[in-house]
Formats: structure tokens, sequence, C-alpha cells
């Protein structure tokens, strides 16, 4: 048998100490993870204040420690809210599910902002009647192309206040929010209807003796829509386009006077290019009456206001305050 030398006996040696070693390192590691693993556990289940196991923190009919837990699996079976009931970005659980909120928190309107352009929820319903047009809370002044397009529009006191209810409502005149009213006082705000009521005759007899209707081409009659409408149908009841919204009227519609279809063009952008794209039609009635024999109309079709003869057709579209 061949003798080891002294040299050999010396790399023996260091190879089983490094044998040690690399299990002792193993053994070590794995005592460390069990310990950080059961810190981890034990840390979720103690109070971060006096370290003492919480009941809460366990379910129900487990004891830890010698603590019995207290933690109950909630019941969401019963509940009933949905995500228009919840405010926008906030969460709940109903029947076990997890509802994001969609409800709109209500911001107030400013009077010194102008609102031409936004819709309008004028029962407070949640449905969209008309688009804004006119705002009543500054006074204002312009003109659509030519003399007969001048209006003026006066400041108002004592007026309602709103909220606005509704954000981006993408409707007919693009994406807007909706404005309704919270309060009582005075209407600030001109609407226009979305839909034409209809395509009719402004009168149907050859002569018209109304004088009280008749406006100087040169006078702006912005806020008489109203007024010219109730006695024009007073007058032809049973008249031309005036016959067929008297039920409108009762709920307070009526026919824009010539000043207030030029807010209505300049304050809304609307031009020769792009009046098709919001649903209008070419020519449109005026409740403003310029000669025994003929009325104003809204021209989209050629950028300003005009008159035609009463017998001949035109669509009408009709306005109302809130």
């Amino acid at each position: 048998m061949k003798k080891i030398s002294k040299k050999e006996k010396i790399i023996i040696l260091i190879a089983i100490i490094v044998i040690f070693v690399i299990i002792g390192v193993i053994v070590g590691a794995n005592v460390i993870n069990r310990n950080l693993e059961n810190t981890k556990y034990e840390s979720a289940n103690y109070d971060s204040n006096n370290r003492n196991l919480i009941p809460e923190y366990i379910k129900e009919g487990i004891t830890l420690g010698g603590v019995t837990g207290t933690l109950k699996d909630l019941d969401t079976s019963d509940a009933t809210a949905t995500a228009e009931d919840i405010a926008e970005g906030k969460t709940a659980y109903v029947d076990g599910k997890k509802i994001v909120g969609t409800r709109k928190e209500s911001v107030e309107v400013s009077e010194t902002e102008e609102y031409s352009g936004y819709y309008a929820d004028i029962d407070g319903d949640g449905t969209v009647d008309g688009i804004i047009f006119a705002d009543l809370a500054r006074e204002k002044s312009g003109q659509w192309s030519n003399s007969w397009g001048i209006y003026k529009i006066s400041k108002a006191t004592n007026l309602k206040k709103y909220e606005i209810s509704e954000r981006n409502y993408d409707g007919p005149f693009g994406t807007k929010d909706v404005i309704k009213s919270t309060s009582a006082g005075n209407d600030r705000f001109y609407v226009m209807d979305l839909t034409d009521f209809g395509y009719n005759t402004w009168y149907d007899s050859s002569f018209f003796d109304y004088v009280d209707l008749i406006t100087d081409d040169s006078v702006n009659d912005f806020g008489q829509g109203k007024s010219k409408t109730a006695k024009a149908l007073a007058e032809c009841p049973y008249e031309g386009f005036w016959k067929l919204i008297r039920e409108e009227v009762s709920e307070g519609w009526f026919v824009p006077s010539k000043s207030e279809w030029a807010a209505f063009a300049v304050n809304l952008n609307i031009n020769l290019k792009n009046y098709s794209e919001f649903g209008l039609n070419d020519k449109y009635w005026a409740a403003s009456a310029s000669t025994t024999s003929h009325a104003h109309i809204a021209d989209f079709s050629n950028g300003y206001i005009s008159y035609d003869n009463f017998k001949n057709r035109n669509s009408t579209r009709l306005c109302t305050t809130f």
C-alpha cells in the first residue's frame, strides 16, 4: 500500500473542511429563509403598534398563537347599488362583484363663463332638449352678414343657478357638456331645438294686416320671438305652420325672431360649409314679418337673414328659454 504523503494529507483535510463549510452555508440559508417566511406570516397577523395577534386579522374559527379569529366573509348579495349610484372613480362591492362608480359629480355653472354651444336639459329629467345659443349673463352684440342679421343681447338679473349635469354628451352640434337649472329665478339661456318641427307656409293668405308683427329691418328684435309668436298665433291660429305649433307654444317654445336666428348662427359658428353637418336645412322661418306679404327667414344656404313670401314653404324650428 502506498503511503499517503504529508502534502496529500493536507489536501484531503482542506477538501473535508470545504465540504463542511458548503454544507453549513446551505443549512444556514434554509434556516434563514424559514425564519423570514415565519416573520412575514407573523407580521401579517400582528398589529403594527403592539405586535400582538389581532382576532380581526384571523378568519373566524381559526386559532393562531392562542388567538381565535373573528374575521367574517362579508355578504354583499343584498346590495343594490349600480355604477351610476357611485361617484366616478370610487369602488364598492355588490353581490360579490367590484363596481367602479360612473356618477359625475355636479359642477356649478359660472356666471362669468360663456356657455353657448352647451346642451340643455330644460326640465332636469336627464334628457337633452336643445342647444344653448345665447347667454343672458352678459351683454353681447353681433351681426350675421347683412344689416338684417344685427342682434344685441341685454344682460339679465336675478338669474337661476345652473350646474353641469352630464359630461361630454355627443349630439348633432358636437360633443359638449349638458346644463340644467338648480334654482328658481329668471331664465339665463336661449335654447334651440335639435330637430325641425316641420316644413310649411308662414301664412296662407296673400295679405297680412297685423302691423304689430312687422319689424323695421334696422331694429334689433332679439328677445321678441316669444311675444311675436304669441301675436301671430292669436291673429292666424289656423294659417301656415302656426296652426301646427299650438301645443308646443303652450309648453314654452316659440318661433325665433330674425335677430335670435342671427345670434344662433354667430354664437355657434354656423356657416355655408358646415350648416348641413348640424342637421340644418337651407331656410327657416322667423317670427318677424317684414312686409304685409313677406316674413324674414334664416337662409343658411346663403349665409344671412333674408325674407320670403308667406305662401312659400320653408322649415320651422322652435326655441325656448330656461
